[in-house]
């Protein structure tokens, strides 16, 4: 079944994108309430998860730095703590590994919620 951009089976990902670039009310509502937009979406946040939205700038270069580790004893495998993740050739990501599980599960209930 075609999404409301009319495109079939789009992805978490792809969908807020479109969304925020075809809606303005939907761009709004997901830089005040990302957790509220989602939700408009079909997508369900676990609690406790914190959800930061940045729309790009076209003249600004952004670099987001991985969390340091809990305990100084362990900063020399920090990176060993975080997963490169890719979806497709379009997204990566540094993450924790509990929070790449929570967008595995959020893409699930994006799927489920639009099939």
């Amino acid at each position: 079944m075609p999404d409301q951009t009319g495109k079939e089976g789009a992805s978490l990902e792809r969908r807020l994108v479109e969304l925020a670039w075809t809606n303005p009310a939907f761009a709004a509502l997901l830089q005040k309430d990302p957790r509220g937009a989602l939700a408009v979406i079909g997508v369900e946040v676990s609690p406790g998860v914190k959800i930061d939205v940045r729309q790009q700038r076209r003249d600004t270069l952004y670099f987001v730095i991985p969390p340091l580790a809990a305990k100084p004893e362990d900063a020399d495998t920090v990176i060993n703590q975080m997963d490169l993740w890719q979806s497709g050739e379009l997204f990566c990501w540094m993450m924790p590994q509990a929070l790449k599980l929570e967008l595995l599960r959020m893409r699930q209930s994006f799927r489920s919620n639009n099939p």
